[in-house]
């Protein structure tokens, strides 16, 4: 039996062109479906879930708590996007941390491979994923964007026209376009 060796020595990417960077607000976004998510309790809490709250409309924690029967870490839903530009909202469950010591890189890096999947599934072409889990008390902000690049890496798929990361603020953004810049030496 012959071993062969792949002398190519580069690693592609496909469709990392499809994957870009924005500065705004993600409840302002016109796609398919924008992404959030919430920890395991369904505590309803943080900037980006409460903006997004805000402009859908409607009582988005109301209509989890209703249809949301014992979630567990890694499941993805969908709702209906209300009033917001896009038409989904993607809600990915999150494991509940009580310290800093039960946070798991693959929590994130799995969440966010599994929101891509669904997107996939309900024929989703243009996402908008905001910088998750990378608040106070969850992932620094340089972790948090290397998992929610690879997990969209990871599962990027040919339907996907766009996957718009969506940066609140320009620091944010530079970490985020630092990071896919790696990918494209």
């Amino acid at each position: 039996m012959d071993i062969v060796i792949s002398e190519s020595g580069e690693v592609t990417k496909p469709f990392i062109e499809r994957i870009t960077v924005a500065q705004g607000n993600i409840e302002d976004q016109d796609t398919d479906a924008v992404a959030i998510i919430v920890p395991r309790n369904l505590d309803f809490c943080g900037g980006i879930n409460s903006s997004v709250a805000e402009a859908a409309g409607y009582d988005i924690d109301g209509f989890i708590l209703e249809n949301i029967y014992k979630p567990r870490p890694m499941e993805v839903y969908a709702l209906p996007g209300g009033k917001l530009a896009a038409r989904n909202i993607l809600i990915g469950i999150m494991p509940y941390y009580r310290t800093e010591f039960d946070r798991q890189e693959r929590d994130l890096g799995n969440v966010v491979r599994n929101i891509m999947e669904l997107a996939r599934c309900m024929l989703v072409s243009r996402i908008a994923i905001p910088p998750l889990a990378s608040g106070n008390k969850v992932f620094p902000k340089r972790k948090a964007t290397r998992l929610i690049v690879q997990g969209v890496m990871d599962r990027m798929h040919e339907s996907m026209e766009e996957v718009r990361l969506v940066c609140p603020d320009e620091k944010t953004y530079d970490v985020f376009k630092e990071r896919l810049s790696s990918f494209n030496v």
